[in-house]
């Protein structure tokens, strides 16, 4: 029973996304600070200590985006409750900008987070309000996913490439499939669709191997040469959100620490990248 309502809260949420062409279904399961979590009808429950790794995942993701963040400009599309914002702009941006298509999300950044980024309610897939090659770095994170069920992923890359300047970076975190099934992007997809919009870039894995029947997806791209860049990350298994009973593993790959890539020298000891791929491109018009 459970299983079918699922089925039925994800067809009517995607039918209301497309027909409103939003893209999104306002639903508050979404991360917020200090282990606040809301249910689907915006009430207040008790998170979960996987709640609340989730949270500190996320935050990990902005201390990672963060070194980029001195003297420049930043947009944080999708910026959800508006957290992020205050790690970039306590690490040294002149200007952090936050966005969000959920009026609710926003209202909590406004209330929450006003001194340190300025926050509207606008889609990734058109962000009017922000003009042309304005801002030096374009952080993104966890949203691409949600856009690609509704196949307008490109849409959503075009409009990040407009509002970056020349030569500016973006900072975009999106599940790897083979750990969220249908929630997320294959190695082929993430590197088809950056391949088509940008000159340069890279991607790390995720640090986390598959669980279960998905470790043969993961050991058939590795022996086809498919994978990102690895690094043997620093996780804190404490902090990692895990399914029950799962003993987990991590990749290994290039020593966490310093990482060049274009005019960048990337601290991948930064990096907390459990399930998601992190790419890093640099804009070019």
């Amino acid at each position: 029973m459970m299983g079918s309502m699922k089925k039925i809260y994800k067809f009517v949420t995607y039918f209301i996304g497309k027909l409103t062409k939003k893209y999104y279904f306002e639903d508050n399961i979404r991360v917020y600070p200090d282990g606040i979590s809301f249910n689907r009808f915006g009430r207040r429950r008790k998170p979960t200590r996987n709640a609340f790794n989730n949270f500190l995942n996320h935050c990990k993701f902005y201390k990672f985006a963060a070194q980029f963040a001195k003297d420049n400009r930043i947009a944080d599309v999708g910026c959800g409750s508006g957290y992020g914002c205050k790690i970039l702009k306590k690490n040294g941006a002149t200007l952090v900008c936050g966005s969000d298509i959920s009026k609710h999300s926003v209202r909590f950044a406004k209330s929450r987070y006003a001194d340190f980024a300025e926050f509207t309610v606008q889609g990734i897939t058109d962000m009017r309000e922000y003009q042309d090659d304005f801002f030096d770095v374009v952080v993104c994170s966890e949203v691409l996913e949600h856009i690609k069920e509704y196949r307008m992923e490109e849409k959503a890359i075009s409009e990040l490439k407009r509002i970056t300047r020349d030569g500016g970076l973006l900072v975009v975190g999106t599940p790897n499939i083979e750990m969220l099934g249908e929630h997320g992007f294959s190695f082929d997809e993430i590197n088809t669709l950056f391949h088509k919009y940008f000159l340069q870039f890279c991607i790390f894995e995720n640090a986390l191997l598959p669980f279960k029947d998905k470790r043969l997806l993961w050991e058939k791209r590795l022996s086809e040469e498919k994978v990102g860049i690895i690094i043997s990350e620093l996780i804190d298994l404490s902090e990692t959100v895990l399914p029950d009973g799962i003993n987990p593993e991590i990749k290994k790959g290039i020593k966490a620490g310093r990482f060049k890539f274009a005019n960048y020298d990337i601290n991948t000891r930064l990096l907390h990248n459990t399930h998601s791929w992190v790419i890093l491109a640099v804009n070019s018009k």
